[in-house]
């Protein structure tokens, strides 16, 4: 009888193998940017969609916070409802409707306080949304 995997292991290898895929410099930004996302959403849940990191709460649908995609030069940290986020350092980039990012271009970029806060404050909205069915 065929043994059914682990979606945690199975998925947890995607996203490495995923990673594996890039040049080293665009990898080093990513493991940073995944450290510091893991660091400060507690219990967030980590999958590959459309070839970038994703990371919403594990048991609510709908409740998408960021995404960490590799493009040439550089990683983009998304914010599925970045308009939300207070910046006072002006990192967001975008003009859409919610959607907002930040290119990050080196390790040391990808680990700084403003991303970390950031990334708690796309956290705590997504947790108060799910708490309140309204992703507003």
């Amino acid at each position: 009888m065929d043994r059914v995997p682990d979606p945690a292991t199975a998925e947890a290898r995607t996203v490495e193998k995923l990673i594996e895929s890039f040049p080293t410099q665009i990898r080093e930004i990513i493991e940073t940017l995944r450290a510091v996302a893991k660091n400060n959403m507690p219990g967030t849940y980590e999958f590959v969609y459309h070839d970038a990191i994703n990371y919403k709460l594990p048991d609510s649908p709908g409740t998408w916070i960021c995404y960490i995609a590799a493009q040439r030069n550089y990683v983009r940290l998304g914010f599925y409802f970045g308009v939300n986020l207070h910046d006072p350092e002006e990192l967001l980039e975008g003009t859409g409707k919610r959607m907002r990012h930040i290119k990050v271009k080196t390790a040391g970029d990808a680990g700084t306080n403003e991303l970390a806060e950031l990334i708690r404050q796309a956290w705590a909205h997504a947790t108060n949304a799910a708490a309140s069915s309204s992703f507003d």
